[in-house]
């Protein structure tokens, strides 16, 4: 089977920083693949982008804040987010009912469709709906996703969880992870083989070259069927965190165009999410 590889850019619509790096990379055609954060400030802006250029997007759905003083609010006005969805992830574990989730995930999906944009996959901000909270809001997410045909940013194999934890997966955590795909499976969701990010803070990073080799590295051991890596590329900031600085690493690493080459050299075939509508794999591989 063959090596195929997406590369996306996730928060397309974060601010104006986020959204001319992204931009850029898109029309340079140094990703594959854009996520548009439909509560954030910059997504009308995103999705306009996107349609003017004719360039579909996943919806990267949200149902936190990065932020506790300035809430990104919600876009359905459910009961659970009257007060902006929370940062607090005991109000989101706690406080939040699942049916506002469904409701909100539909008023996300709107929010592009509604503006003439076109959604080819969905994905997930913080991890929220991969049921590491304890809640099965990834029921909901697969619910969702079978409704509109999407498929859904959710690894297959344990290896996300390997480099995530940079350890041997506990097998409770493996099977908990099976039960995930299966049920993602059960309603017929298309899902990713591998996903590739960097979970590092920039206290560890330090510096560009860390960075970069992280993602090379990541590469050089990609899997057979479909591996999506996404980054979160941005330009720099007036008064941004220091965590700021990763996001303008990783634009530096996308433009660079490394990737590519790494990719090339490994024999790696650079697609987006639509290679879900044009190869079928196994469902029962893993």
């Amino acid at each position: 089977m063959s090596k195929y590889l997406i590369i996306n850019a996730d928060d397309f619509g974060y601010n104006s920083q986020q959204n001319s790096a992204v931009s850029e990379l898109l029309t340079a055609g140094l990703i594959s693949s854009t996520s548009v954060l439909t509560v954030a400030e910059g997504a009308a802006d995103a999705v306009g982008f996107s349609k003017e250029n004719h360039i579909d997007v996943g919806v990267h759905l949200t149902i936190n804040s990065d932020d506790e003083n300035n809430k990104w609010q919600s876009l359905s006005g459910a009961n659970s987010f009257k007060e902006g969805l929370p940062h607090n992830q005991k109000d989101l574990v706690f406080k939040t009912a699942r049916k506002d989730v469904a409701k909100e995930l539909e008023c996300q999906y709107n929010f592009i469709i509604s503006r003439g944009g076109t959604v080819d996959h969905a994905d997930n901000h913080c991890a929220t709906l991969y049921g590491t909270n304890g809640r099965k809001f990834y029921i909901d997410a697969f619910d969702f996703c079978r409704n509109h045909g999407l498929p859904f940013r959710f690894p297959k194999t344990s290896r996300f969880l390997e480099r995530q934890l940079e350890k041997k997966v506990p097998a409770v955590l493996k099977k908990y992870q099976q039960m995930i795909v299966r049920a993602g499976e059960r309603r017929g969701v298309r899902m990713l083989d591998d996903l590739i990010t960097n979970p590092w803070s920039m206290s560890r990073i330090k510096n560009y070259n860390t960075l970069e080799k992280y993602y090379l590295d990541a590469l050089d051991n990609c899997i057979e069927g479909i591996t999506e890596v996404f980054l979160h590329p941005a330009l720099p900031t007036d008064n941004a965190s220091d965590e700021w600085q990763k996001r303008v690493f990783e634009y530096k690493i996308l433009k660079s165009g490394c990737l590519l080459e790494k990719a090339k050299q490994n024999d790696i075939q650079i697609v987006s999410w639509k290679i879900f509508d044009s190869i079928c794999l196994p469902t029962d591989k893993y």
